[in-house]
């Protein structure tokens, strides 16, 4: 194909895509996604990172905000903040908070399905091979899911997939493109989720030991310094200004403790067993496909990619399925790449036949869902009291909203669990000896402990109270009630059975935006 129709079939693909993965991308609630339909777990995150987002657009220019991402009033330097930035660029220029978070990973995952379409035509597929490749692609359920949330697992694979596509037209990285591109999409996955951003550098470190075609020692140093030009800034900034939490959170915790400090798991599987079953029950026909391409053909990029992310996800302990997505493009490329010319049409065919059998399932863990998989019972609720415009601290019992209250118009959210638990387990940063986390009993002394926790926030670099007491474990129902009668300026927002919810309203209304006691 000629260079100027090729892109402009890449952008057909692009443009395609784009629509497919926006229908009604901004209808499903916030955080109602599955990440994982096997256990039925839902986008937590998703009202996590979008609640950074408003922080950030609600301050303006405020470069404190936009460098250290900040949740219920504390640093959350979980990640960095590529994310986040992309999030509030988007909520200046779209109307919906939903949509505004959603549209990096859909930009990300359109973008993901035209460089596999690219991938395969320099690999001399044919347009429709091509094609079938990327319908392969964006009919994989979780593919298809998390290009549709505001998370970062869309955009880490479209950055990876981008660095495996230059490193595969290019080989030696000789061109100053192919250098370039490579090293700039490295950086901005180590931008977008850390330590997991390094994928493409230990790819191409897995193809220097086993291949003969390598880039020379000056160009891989070139590599890594572009790389590091792009992600190193942000880390050395934070690693400075708020050394203690940045060690303490964004290393020892996200890095250290999730990968080998045995953390809380969601379910008591086996590390191979877990992303197996999901491996096969998200999209049995294109891991086979894809295993079946090796008997023909065995790419050295796409396998050394694999490699990688396999090897990672299972040295990791935390298990979440979403870490599984940056294999999804290379087993479409593997799986398309091998589709004979003459059958291509027919391989089309099918994948639109497949493509509609998934609209048609969304229930299943393989389906296509436009709407939304679960919903957070206390949404509706929770919009209609954000509606009242009160300024009273909200203190929500037994949460089942998924963080969705954090991404309201609310000046306080204080959540309480259920936590009988005398002893619980302590992380490097430690949100009790910090007063961000608290017992229902110390709650009821904050006037009196709150100097306390203000100086050991500053000890960590926060010059701030807003994040003392923002959880409250409560060991009862008792304790509970007890809250309720000590604190009459608060509102209160109880779940009920049978998922109904009842909102205890202070008769001491405070107006929205009005000067509050901090206690």
């Amino acid at each position: 194909m000629q260079s100027p129709l090729r892109w402009l079939a890449v952008l057909g693909v692009f443009t395609g895509s784009l629509m497919v993965l926006s229908w009604n991308a901004g209808g499903p609630g916030i955080a109602t996604a599955y990440v994982d339909p096997v256990a039925k777990i839902q986008a937590q995150d998703e009202a996590f990172y979008g609640s950074i987002s408003l922080g950030m657009a609600d301050h303006g220019s405020a470069t404190g905000y936009w460098l250290t991402p900040r949740f219920l009033g504390r640093y959350a330097i979980t990640k960095p903040p590529v994310l986040n930035w992309l999030q509030a660029g988007a909520l200046r220029i779209v109307r919906s908070h939903k949509l505004a978070f959603r549209l990096p990973s859909l930009l990300a995952g359109s973008a993901t399905a035209a460089i596999v379409f690219s991938w395969l035509l320099y690999e001399n597929a044919s347009a429709t091979a091509a094609l079938a490749g990327a319908f392969l692609l964006l009919s994989s359920h979780l593919f298809f899911v998390l290009s549709r949330v505001g998370l970062t697992d869309a955009l880490l694979t479209f950055e990876t997939t981008l660095a495996m596509f230059a490193l595969a037209r290019d080989p030696r990285l000789s061109s100053r493109a192919g250098l370039w591109t490579f090293g700039s999409a490295s950086g901005a996955a180590l931008m977008t989720k850390g330590i997991a951003g390094l994928f493409p550098i230990l790819a191409l470190a897995v193809l220097c030991t086993v291949s003969r075609e390598r880039p020379s020692w000056s160009r891989l140093a070139q590599a890594v310094a572009i790389t590091a030009t792009i992600a190193a800034p942000w880390h050395l900034y934070e690693l400075a200004r708020h050394t203690r939490w940045f060690w303490a959170e964004y290393v020892m915790t996200e890095s250290v403790t999730h990968s080998i400090g045995s953390p809380p798991q969601s379910t008591q599987e086996s590390q191979p067993g877990y992303y197996l079953k999901r491996l096969i029950a998200l999209d049995p026909l294109l891991l086979a496909f894809a295993l079946a391409s090796l008997a023909w053909k065995r790419p050295r990029v796409p396998l050394a990619w694999i490699l990688v992310v396999v090897v990672a996800v299972l040295s990791f302990e935390f298990r979440n399925t979403s870490f599984l997505l940056p294999v999804f493009p290379a087993m479409a490329v593997l799986a398309a790449g091998v589709i004979p010319g003459k059958q291509a049409p027919w391989a089309l065919a099918m994948g639109a036949i497949l493509f509609a059998g998934k609209v048609l399932t969304p229930a299943q863990s393989w389906g296509i869902p436009f709407a939304a998989q679960s919903a957070i019972p206390a949404e509706a609720a929770l919009d209609q009291y954000a509606a009242l415009g009160r300024g009273n601290d909200l203190i929500v019992v037994q949460p089942d909203d998924q963080f969705y209250s954090t991404d309201l118009n609310l000046p306080r959210v204080r959540y309480v669990y259920l936590d009988p638990r005398t002893q619980r387990r302590h992380f490097p940063l430690d949100f009790e000896y910090l007063g961000i986390v608290m017992t229902a009993a110390d709650f009821s002394r904050l006037t009196e402990l709150r100097p306390q926790f203000e100086q050991r926030l500053r000890g960590w670099g926060l010059d701030s109270g807003d994040p003392i007491a923002t959880t409250i474990l409560a060991a009862n129902q008792r304790e509970v009630a007890v809250l309720i009668e000590e604190h009459p300026d608060a509102d209160f927002f109880l779940p009920q059975p049978g998922g109904v919810h009842k909102i205890v309203l202070s008769s001491r209304a405070t107006p929205m935006g009005a000067v509050r006691d901090p206690n």
